[in-house]
């Protein structure tokens, strides 16, 4: 054991001196966007269905937006950026974007990637030009399963489809890969939208976000509040699913907006059905919900850079939940307070959840140009400082009353010069009723113009100790991506084992967990290419070797193909 540790950390000691002056490394862009609008400091706190939601949306017109824009825009914005454009024409640049209630310069950066700036008009008026239709078809395969999704939309109508054939092992049989014993099984999610007006409807599979997810909040469970931004959902109301994800609602949703006044209605195949009434206002954003014997109402209140949102819901006579969250800024300095109250009872769950969390985020006054880049968002913070508390008492009634977690989470962000920053964070899971864990986590990045990779050490003990590092070089263009990682591995088992998010080609998250020993060499490349100037491909390539001793070495390879039209 002890040489091979020596071995492969004198291997990654040998890549990090080779590779230093090209070290750097930039998340995909949906990792990215997900990881802002669910408040996660990292991509190992997101779940795989958030970031499928976000790559399949495509561009979305700002000027123009249409019901997938409620793929990462609150019902809030979109009010407040018609309400702009009435007033004052078109938006036509990134810096009246973050102008506008509701957005900041923040989420402009995070979200630039999948909105456009496109207008016929000009300054001072609205684009009132029909959308084009345009829509997009991906086959992937892979070693373990081939899957195809393809999604087309229109000026007054949308249509996905996915469907994922998988073939493993049959669990209860003992002869191996001998074709008699192998599964076979078949994801698929469809949906159909259709724009008229005034109306909207959904066909097919949906989720379903209202309020702070006290009563209604499907597709999406935020786990932890590692940073300030988690501690306030954002929500989107009715958006389809084009994931191979369970559904969690498959059947017909309407919804009639006029003015500031919303009303929606939607029944599924396991017969639960309900509707939302919201009133928009130009500072705030409130709802009732009534489904299959819940009841919701919520409100939030955005004023001066004041937050204040809440929900309460109740089931039956006897089961009442409710979430408040409270934010503001003095200075540079974000302060966010957040409570929650989820009774047994109410959610049906082994335990329930009562929690208190505070939160501050503090950025430097001095900021720091980036190497290479120009314009809007080519700056950053010397400093980002942020440190979150969630205590919380998890009771199993009738078993282990007395369950309590301290969670904390600290984060420190250097931007050392324009091309080389550095990121650090402590994670600590206090508990009275399992071994506690403690995570430390380095990351050094390096930006050179096309060339990326990043340097990561990360150690925790839980039971047990666990080390894991990695070396990720890589090269990013506009139409050209690829990237070379080796990561090696050694943990007491699983108790302490690390997640690491590994990038891999869209549609497919990929965060596994490592335990054990080992060494892991993956290559990711992606290249887009324009057949005509209405066709664009997209090939995106990954392979992976994995080395345990004393356990068979592994391949995994994963090819896809993307056309855009």
């Amino acid at each position: 054991m002890k040489s091979f540790v020596m071995k492969t950390g004198a291997c990654l000691l040998a890549l990090c001196i080779g590779a230093i002056s090209v070290m750097a490394q930039t998340e995909d862009e949906a990792v990215k966007a997900a990881m802002f609008l669910n408040g996660a400091s990292s991509p190992e706190e997101i779940e795989e269905g958030e970031v499928e939601r976000i790559q399949v949306i495509g561009k979305i017109r700002v000027n123009a937006p249409g019901r997938n824009a409620r793929a990462i825009l609150s019902e809030y914005q979109l009010a407040t950026l018609e309400d702009y454009r009435r007033n004052s024409g078109d938006i036509l640049s990134w810096e009246e974007l973050a102008l506008v209630d509701g957005f900041n310069k923040e989420t402009v950066e995070a979200l630039k990637p999948f909105l456009s700036l496109y207008s016929g008009s000009l300054p001072g008026a609205v684009d009132t030009a029909a959308r084009k239709v345009h829509g997009n078809a991906l086959v992937r395969v892979t070693d373990k399963n081939a899957g195809t999704k393809a999604k087309a939309e229109g000026r007054i109508w949308q249509v996905g489809l996915a469907a994922r054939l998988k073939t493993w092992p049959d669990p209860n049989s003992h002869s191996g890969l001998d074709p008699e014993s192998l599964t076979t099984n078949i994801d698929w999610t469809a949906h159909a939208e259709v724009n008229l007006g005034r109306w909207d409807i959904v066909l097919g599979d949906y989720n379903i976000r209202y309020g702070q997810g006290v009563g209604v909040w499907s597709g999406f469970s935020m786990t932890s509040l590692s940073t300030v931004g988690a501690f306030n959902r954002r929500a989107t109301g009715i958006t389809p699913v084009m994931s191979f994800l369970p559904s969690e609602h498959r059947g017909a949703a309407v919804e009639y907006r006029r003015g500031r006044v919303g009303v929606s209605a939607f029944a599924d195949l396991n017969r639960i059905v309900g509707g939302h009434v919201s009133y928009v206002s130009l500072h705030s954003v409130s709802g009732l919900t009534v489904m299959s014997g819940l009841v919701s109402a919520d409100c939030s209140i955005n004023y001066k850079g004041v937050n204040v949102a809440g929900e309460v819901a109740a089931k039956g006579k006897a089961a009442f939940a409710g979430k408040g969250v409270a934010s503001f800024k003095i200075g540079n300095t974000r302060l966010a307070l957040h409570g929650r109250v989820l009774p047994t009872r109410f959610t049906g769950k082994k335990n329930g959840e009562y929690a208190l969390a505070a939160g501050a985020e503090w950025k430097s006054p001095h900021w720091r140009q980036l190497a290479g880049k120009t314009g809007f968002g080519s700056s950053v913070p010397v400093h980002s400082l942020s440190l979150t508390a969630d205590a919380s008492l998890l009771p199993k009634p009738n078993i282990d009353p007395g369950r309590r977690q301290l969670r904390i989470y600290g984060i420190w962000q250097w931007q050392i010069s324009g091309i080389l920053a550095l990121d650090a964070r402590y994670t600590g899971r206090l508990r009275n009723y399992e071994p506690s864990r403690n995570d430390i986590r380095l990351d050094l990045k390096y930006n050179s113009g096309p060339w990326l990779s990043t340097v990561r050490i990360e150690g925790d003990y839980c039971d047990g100790r666990g080390l894991l590092g990695y070396l990720e070089g890589g090269y990013k263009t506009d139409n050209l991506s690829s990237y070379l990682r080796l990561t090696v591995f050694s943990t007491s088992g699983w108790s302490s084992r690390i997640y690491c998010y590994e990038r891999d080609a869209p549609g497919s998250f990929l965060v596994p967990a490592y335990y054990g020993q080992g060494a892991v060499a993956s290559f990711y490349g992606s290249l887009k290419t324009h057949i005509t100037k209405a066709y664009r491909t997209k090939i995106c390539f990954r392979s992976s070797y994995t080395i345990k001793p004393g356990k068979p070495s592994t391949w995994s390879n994963h090819l896809q193909l993307q056309v855009d039209f």
